[in-house]
């Protein structure tokens, strides 16, 4: 994880460096992992936010022909990682996802699939984020999601105190 971050260089965003760039350097890092093979795209992002999108193809679906509930969580929890990535508190190095649900109230079976995060709490060791997935035909909200995020610091110094979540 701490090599995203790094290779994103997503501490620009808290010294409120371009957007553009990040999106780009995120898009980039998706090739060869789940959010390139489904084709996430993303097209804003920031601290505390992001948006994306998908267009709907056949590997979207389930076998029983529906867009699969996979595919929506797949797009929602990986804008809240690359979110909470641009969204890390200084010392942070990285995430690990701690709790995610999703609500499906809607389907879509073409156009695009869209979806916006936003960070509702911002702790020391947790971020919270919410996120909201429309089907880009109807406009209409086809599921809520929110995760928890568990956040990451690197260990502590020989004879320092344990960093919190570590033990001693």
């Amino acid at each position: 994880m701490t090599e995203v971050a790094s290779k994103l260089a997503l501490r620009e965003i808290a010294a409120g460096g371009e957007t553009g760039p990040l999106v780009d350097r995120i898009n980039a890092s998706q090739a060869g992992s789940l959010p390139g093979l489904l084709g996430f795209q993303w097209l804003e992002a920031g601290r505390g936010h992001i948006r994306g999108r998908f267009e709907i193809a056949a590997k979207h679906f389930s076998p029983h022909g529906l867009l699969h509930g996979a595919s929506i969580v797949a797009l929602a929890d990986t804008a809240c990682g690359f979110g909470c990535l641009a969204s890390l508190p200084d010392g942070a190095i990285g995430f690990a996802t701690g709790e995610l649900k999703t609500n499906f109230i809607g389907a879509a079976r073409e156009g695009g699939v869209s979806c916006e995060a936003r960070l509702v709490h911002a702790g020391r060791t947790t971020q919270v984020w919410d996120t909201e997935i429309r089907s880009e035909a109807t406009g209409k909200t086809i599921a809520l999601f929110r995760c928890t995020q568990m956040l990451l610091y690197p260990p502590s110094k020989a004879g320092g105190h344990a960093a919190q979540g570590e033990r001693s």
